[in-house]
């Protein structure tokens, strides 16, 4: 009985640990695709499931930013995403100032740059084109 306990046990952890990997290994090669010019800041790991509600991004976070400042923001989409992750940044008077989604086209970029004009907390929100649920990333860094 003991030796099925310890075998459940240490295939437990093996699983645990190999999904953790997983997530490390997707924030470690977004932040290899910031550029060499890029200082890695911070990464939001998202994980959404299928909304069908689209009116509004769903994963959101507040940052400090700060004046004269240039960021990229980086996003990345695990292997199993049905979706593409996209990014909007607004300030504090929730003011759109950037998005890496356009509507009317359709197109989204995998990076944007922002250089920041004022200091203050701005929310950046992800989430899946269309509400598609999805795994992913995003890097924010600052470039030299």
């Amino acid at each position: 009985m003991k030796k099925i306990i310890f075998t459940f046990s240490l295939l437990l952890s093996m699983c645990i640990m190999s999904f953790g990997q997983t997530s490390e290994q997707l924030v470690s090669s977004c932040v290899m695709s910031a550029g060499t010019d890029a200082k890695y800041l911070k990464d939001f790991r998202v994980q959404l499931g299928k909304s069908a509600d689209q009116a509004e991004l769903r994963y959101k976070a507040n940052m400090s930013l700060w004046k004269n400042t240039k960021y990229r923001f980086n996003m990345c989409n695990a292997d199993n995403s049905k979706g593409q992750l996209i990014l909007t940044i607004k300030d504090d008077a929730n003011k759109l100032i950037l998005s890496s989604y356009d509507k009317n086209t359709g197109r989204s970029y995998p990076y944007v740059d922002f250089t920041c004009n004022k200091s203050g907390i701005y929310m950046l929100s992800y989430d899946f084109i269309n509400g598609q649920q999805g795994s992913g990333v995003g890097v924010v860094s600052m470039v030299k």
